[in-house]
């Protein structure tokens, strides 16, 4: 009998989708946060887990983001978030950082119970697999809503075009005058940020850059956001193309 493990900070929900999957056929077990969520993956990893978004303390995000940052039992686990939050770009972060699907509430209990017939089945595939054709049909949603009607045809015939959040950006000329002062600020950057910033000029894509580092996409994003604050760039876009271009070495 596969383990099933429901996280949600209301009793209520916990409670109702306890009562349905124990109907299922599925052993269930519950956790009232991340801490407890997280805790009970240690004790025994369950097959599968629902996994609320918004909760106090470590709330969905954070327990996601350890489990896939993992290369334990509990990185291959596959996680459904479950969350009242209807929100496209959320849905898409879903995805990118290793959920294998997005269940708004209210919600049919027989979604779940399909949910977890689809992953769970024998000769479903591997949820690495599986999770890695989410995050590329997830990527893939995003760049083309990050690129125009032009970009976006071009796209299709240009295979060099990456498919991340880190997508090429035009840059422009009133920019300019910008890299030397950000060339400037190089110095204040630690050396795990200086070895991301490194990381990116070789062309490497996040998640590729994740694997490399030994941590998740939104760990990388989170850095890059600090990078950009420090060096003075509007945001990820700009940094990208100031490494790209190679105007960040400090020798030019």
């Amino acid at each position: 009998m596969s383990l099933v493990l429901v996280v949600d900070d209301e009793p209520d929900i916990r409670s109702l989708m306890k009562i349905n999957l124990e109907a299922a056929g599925y052993s269930v077990v519950t956790a009232a946060s991340g801490e407890e969520a997280l805790d009970r993956v240690r004790r025994k990893p369950p097959d599968a887990m629902f996994l609320d978004l918004m909760m106090p303390g470590i709330d969905g995000w954070e327990v996601l983001a350890e489990l896939k940052a993992g290369q334990g039992a509990g990185s291959e686990i596959p996680v459904f978030l479950v969350t009242a939050l209807h929100d496209g770009e959320l849905r898409v972060r879903g995805s990118i950082e290793g959920a294998l699907q997005y269940i708004t509430k209210p919600f049919d209990p027989i979604d779940l119970v399909r949910a977890l017939e689809q992953v769970l089945d024998p000769d479903a595939p591997s949820e690495r697999e599986l999770r890695r054709r989410v995050q590329s049909a997830a990527l893939e949603a995003l760049a083309r809503s990050e690129r125009g009607p032009d970009e976006a045809s071009h796209a299709r015939t240009d295979p060099r075009v990456r498919l991340t959040r880190l997508e090429h950006a035009p840059w422009p000329q009133a920019r300019v005058s910008r890299q030397r002062q950000s060339r400037e600020r190089l110095a204040t950057l630690t050396m795990k940020q200086r070895r991301l910033v490194d990381e990116l000029a070789t062309g490497a894509s996040v998640a590729t850059i994740a694997r490399e580092l030994g941590t998740s996409r939104s760990n990388v994003y989170a850095s890059l956001r600090r990078i950009c604050r420090k060096l003075d760039l509007a945001g990820t876009r700009d940094l990208l193309e100031l490494v790209r271009r190679g105007t960040l070495d400090s020798t030019g």
